[in-house]
């Protein structure tokens, strides 16, 4: 979880200097697609990890993001506009990550207590923020091109999912760290 946030920080920064930069502002969602590819291909890593099933439908469901990604920054949606085709694919994937992941431990109960688990938490607040982003995701390109709308509602809603989805995993953190220090004291 630390690299993708990590590459978050990194596509919101390189983002923001893309727009301050005039003759880089065209390019300036090449940044957030790259984070998307990234973070799809960590969030397969730790799914696996975590599941330890099925690694050729991990690695063929980042590959086909991959695809998807290129061909939709280059000939759907284009660079010039957010690439929320893209979102929409990464959310729908990690949706099914996060489901599968809870399935996983319906199937093969943990010794610990469910909510002492960090990677529970970590999905919780990726299904909590994917479920709704879906939706938003779905239509962006029809609120924007079709209402003309600037889309200052929409993107709160956006960003208000994504603080909520933020402190859901800093649960998970607190879980996280709780474990390492009970580990290193044994």
């Amino acid at each position: 979880m630390g690299f993708i946030f990590l590459t978050g920080a990194w596509a919101n920064v390189s983002g923001y200097l893309f727009m301050q930069i005039v003759w880089l502002r065209p390019f300036s969602n090449i940044p957030a697609v790259i984070y998307a590819i990234v973070s799809t291909w960590l969030y397969s890593w730790m799914y696996f990890s975590l599941i330890q099933k099925k690694k050729l439908w991990f690695i063929a469901a980042s590959i086909l993001l991959v695809i998807f990604a290129v061909v939709n920054l280059l000939f759907i949606q284009t660079i010039s506009f957010a690439n929320s085709y893209t979102y929409l694919f990464q959310s729908a994937l990690l949706l099914i990550y996060t489901l599968s992941y809870f399935y996983h431990l319906i199937q093969d109960l943990p010794s610990l207590h469910i909510h002492q688990l960090p990677a529970f938490w970590f999905s919780a607040g990726l299904l909590f923020y994917h479920a709704g982003a879906f939706f938003l995701f779905s239509f962006t390109s029809y609120i924007y091109n079709v209402l003309n709308n600037n889309l200052i509602t929409y993107w709160s809603f956006h960003n208000t999912l994504n603080i909520l989805a933020h402190l859901v995993f800093f649960v998970g953190l607190y879980y996280d760290l709780k474990m390492l220090k009970a580990k290193e004291t044994h």
